[in-house]
C-alpha cells in the first residue's frame, strides 16, 4: 500500500512539473526548423483569398443596424420622459461639423483595415530571427521567439509573443479582457505562394472574423506603408 502511495506521489509530482515547464516548450522559436524563408515581394491573389474589406464592411453594417435598433428603443423610452432642460441643452457645446465627423470615421476605418492587414502586396525582409513585413498599411519589424508588451492599433496594451511553431511564423497578442489577434505567415513550397491566417476574438469590433490570404511572387517596386499610419511594431 505505501508503495502505491509513494508511485502515486511521484506520477502527480512529475505532472506538477510538466505543468511547471510547459510554457517554456510552448514558446515560439527563434528560427525555423525546417528553414522557412518567407523573404520576398507578395502580391495578393484575389481569387484565392477571402476578402477581408467585404468581411469588414459586412459587420460595421450589422454595428449600424443594431446602434439604429438601439436608439430607436432609446427614443420610445425617452417619450415617456420629461423634455430636457432647456438651459442645459442652450449650454451644450455645439455639435461638431459633418465634415469632422466624416474625417473622423474615415480614420477610424483605416485602423480596422490596419487590423485586417487589407492590403494588396506585402514586401517581407527575413535575416536570422529578424522578420519585417511591409504592407501599404503599415511596417512592423519582429524578433522571432521573443515576449513583450506592445500596443494594437486601437491603443489597447497586449502581451506579444512572436516566433515559429513548425512551418508557421507566429504573431500572437492578446490583452486581458479586450481584443485578441493571432496572424501566421507559411510559404507553400508545392506552388512557392505566401498563405497568411488572421483571427480576431475576445471583445472588440472584429472579435469573430476571420481571414485566410494566399500571395503569390511579384516583382516591382517595395510597397509602402501609409504615411500617416506610420511603422506599427
Amino acid at each position: 500500500m505505501s508503495q502505491v502511495r509513494w508511485i502515486a506521489g511521484a506520477s502527480a509530482g512529475l505532472g506538477a512539473l510538466l505543468l511547471l515547464a510547459a510554457p517554456a516548450f510552448a514558446a515560439y522559436k527563434a528560427t525555423s526548423s525546417q528553414g522557412v524563408d518567407l523573404s520576398g515581394r507578395w502580391q495578393l491573389n484575389a481569387a484565392a483569398s477571402d476578402d477581408a474589406e467585404a468581411l469588414l464592411q459586412q459587420r460595421l453594417e450589422r454595428e449600424r443596424k443594431e446602434r439604429a435598433a438601439w436608439d430607436r428603443r432609446a427614443r420610445d423610452a425617452g417619450m415617456m420622459m420629461p423634455p430636457p432642460d432647456q438651459d442645459a441643452a442652450n449650454d451644450a457645446p455645439p455639435a461638431p461639423p459633418d465634415r469632422a465627423r466624416r474625417s473622423s470615421r474615415e480614420r477610424h476605418l483605416d485602423t480596422l483595415r490596419q487590423m485586417l492587414g487589407i492590403s494588396s502586396a506585402l514586401d517581407i525582409k527575413q535575416s536570422g530571427a529578424n522578420l519585417q513585413i511591409v504592407s501599404e498599411v503599415d511596417s512592423r519589424r519582429f524578433e522571432a521567439g521573443t515576449r513583450s508588451q506592445v500596443s494594437l492599433p486601437q491603443g489597447e496594451l497586449a502581451d506579444s509573443e512572436v516566433g515559429w511553431d513548425g512551418e508557421w511564423f507566429v504573431i500572437k497578442r492578446l490583452t486581458k479582457n479586450g481584443p485578441r489577434v493571432v496572424e501566421k505567415y507559411r510559404w507553400l513550397k508545392k506552388t512557392d505562394q505566401l498563405e497568411s491566417r488572421l483571427a480576431w476574438s475576445g471583445e472588440g469590433e472584429l472579435a469573430g472574423i476571420k481571414v485566410r490570404r494566399i500571395y503569390d511572387r511579384a516583382v516591382g517596386p517595395v510597397v509602402l506603408p501609409n504615411a500617416e499610419l506610420g511603422p506599427v511594431k
